[in-house]
């Protein structure tokens, strides 16, 4: 992958960003400068230069499991909501009804070229899975739920002003994190999400994705009559 971890900080750092971070670390071999971490599993990772200065690169170091290696394997996907409070569950369908366009719009931000057949087919994932009654689930949130529920491919990609998507994307908790129902940490606080493109099966960009809440202020974003209808019917 082109992007990680910071050894000591929790952000997100290029391969540039890391080389400059080990010389300013003052060590006599680059290799014994503290190493970058996986964003995901928080394992250490090794730096590869390129042929080139644009594609050097990051790669785990040991063959210990991490969900950006096989994204089929996140633990938390197709896990269905058991026990779910009825009452509960259609409170959190009543929040999404009320705020779709606003979820829709945050999904647009975040997830590039995603196409409304895309948020058709999340509906019908979070419907499968009845993940409005899984417990402790901060519906405030869901966006963030809702990404991790398909992947994004190239061919599912809207086309924006001839451009296309390229890559694949997928959205990604930390490894830790076994169900959607261990998301939250704790009371307001949600696990770190990362979004991760793929060439084929080759990890490429990795960007953290802010899970903000500041998406249900937007007022200035509408979804068709028969696009509502179609959301509505499939939840």
């Amino acid at each position: 992958m082109f992007d990680a971890l910071h050894p000591t900080e929790n952000r997100i750092i290029s391969f540039s960003e890391y080389k400059q971070y080990t010389l300013n670390q003052g060590v006599t071999v680059p290799r014994n400068a503290p190493k970058a971490r996986c964003p995901v599993c928080k394992a250490d990772m090794g730096a590869r230069a390129g042929r080139t200065q644009a594609n050097g690169h990051f790669y785990h170091l040991d063959d210990i499991f991490c969900p950006t290696k096989n994204p089929a394997e996140r633990p938390y996907l197709g896990l269905v909501a058991e026990n779910a409070n009825i009452n509960h569950v259609q409170a959190n369908k009543e929040f999404v009804k009320n705020n779709i366009e606003k979820i829709y719009k945050r999904l647009k931000e975040i997830v590039p070229f995603f196409d409304f057949k895309e948020f058709i087919a999340i509906l019908k994932e979070a419907r499968k899975l009845n993940c409005y009654g899984y417990a402790n689930l901060d519906i405030n949130y869901i966006p963030y739920v809702y990404v991790t529920m398909i992947n994004f491919l190239p061919k599912n990609g809207v086309k924006v002003g001839g451009n296309r998507r390229k890559f694949k994307f997928c959205f990604f908790y930390d490894a830790n994190i076994q169900t959607y129902e261990n998301l939250w940490i704790n009371q307001g606080m949600i696990a770190d999400l990362i979004r991760v493109s793929y060439d084929k099966s080759q990890t490429k960009k990795v960007t953290a994705i802010d899970t903000t809440l500041d998406y249900l202020k937007n007022t200035d974003f509408k979804l068709s009559k028969k696009q509502l209808e179609w959301c509505f019917s499939e939840m």
